[in-house]
């Protein structure tokens, strides 16, 4: 009779110890679908982040790709509009001075190959600058668009520099010229020399933070009576007006303080206006 009590208090705990493991097992299971729900909720919020980065990154591209594409269609469309077009192919119809340099002031050589007119100085004997003459026809007129693109291959920073002279004298520096140049340390300069009074620096050395020092570069000159146009990659740089020459053949330009140095010439077009 005394044991019926005990059995039943047994029951009892055994009941409520029942209970209170299927309340941990419930929390347990809540708890674990709970934690893989939030791993499932962030692996997805992850993949759509990637995903949408993707998207942006690929959009870029194609936006970058369809600039490139019509930079070089509106480029080709520009260059169409010339009078006289160079890509300096073998085919050039503009017979530039090429061959093998050696002057009082500077040995090297001057060829048109792969497409560009490479110009090389192995010694510098003075302080020179050289010249390619435009000779393809007598330009007389003012008014007319020029542009060039160069590219300095070879040479300390600040020592080279290239770009093109214009209304230059039939005795090139021995008579009168405008010089518009850019170097590979960012600089540019317009200047003029009469052979009288010297240099005269019309625009003095300035910096452009439109220059690419080590890459291609696009100088374009645009003149209308005595008001000049000066840009760099599509850039104004400098305008100005004078009236010290109105007229005169146009010609590549580079110079050197220090051997070895080497510029590119491309694309060089002409039109009259």
């Amino acid at each position: 009779m005394g044991a019926h009590p005990q059995a039943e208090n047994k029951k009892q705990f055994l009941r409520n110890d029942s209970l209170l493991v299927c309340s941990m097992l419930a929390i347990y299971g809540v708890c674990i679908l709970g934690l893989i729900g939030a791993a499932l909720w962030g692996l997805d919020r992850r993949n759509r982040r990637v995903s949408a980065d993707a998207t942006s990154t690929a959009f870029a591209l194609a936006t970058q790709q369809v600039y490139a594409s019509a930079t070089a269609v509106a480029r080709s469309t520009e260059q169409a509009q010339y009078e006289f077009i160079d890509r300096f192919e073998t085919s050039s119809a503009v017979q530039w001075s090429a061959g093998v340099q050696d002057s009082e002031y500077w040995s090297g050589y001057r060829y048109i190959r792969n497409g560009v007119y490479d110009w090389g100085v192995e010694e510098v004997k003075k302080n020179f600058i050289s010249w390619a003459d435009f000779d393809q026809i007598h330009i007389s007129s003012p008014d007319f668009d020029m542009y060039v693109d160069t590219k300095v291959e070879e040479g300390g920073i600040g020592e080279v520099c290239s770009g093109l002279m214009f209304r230059m004298s039939p005795q090139g520096w021995n008579g009168w010229g405008y010089l518009f140049k850019v170097c590979n340390d960012g600089f540019f300069a317009v200047n003029f020399d009469d052979q009288k009074e010297g240099w005269q620096a019309v625009s003095g050395r300035r910096y452009s933070p439109f220059i690419y020092p080590s890459d291609w570069n696009r100088l374009q000159i645009s003149t209308r009576g005595t008001h000049s146009v000066f840009l760099i990659n599509g850039q104004t740089v400098f305008e100005t007006d004078d009236e010290w020459q109105r007229s005169g053949g146009v010609a590549l330009v580079f110079s050197a303080d220090k051997a070895p140095a080497r510029v590119l010439f491309d694309n060089f077009g002409f039109q009259s206006r």
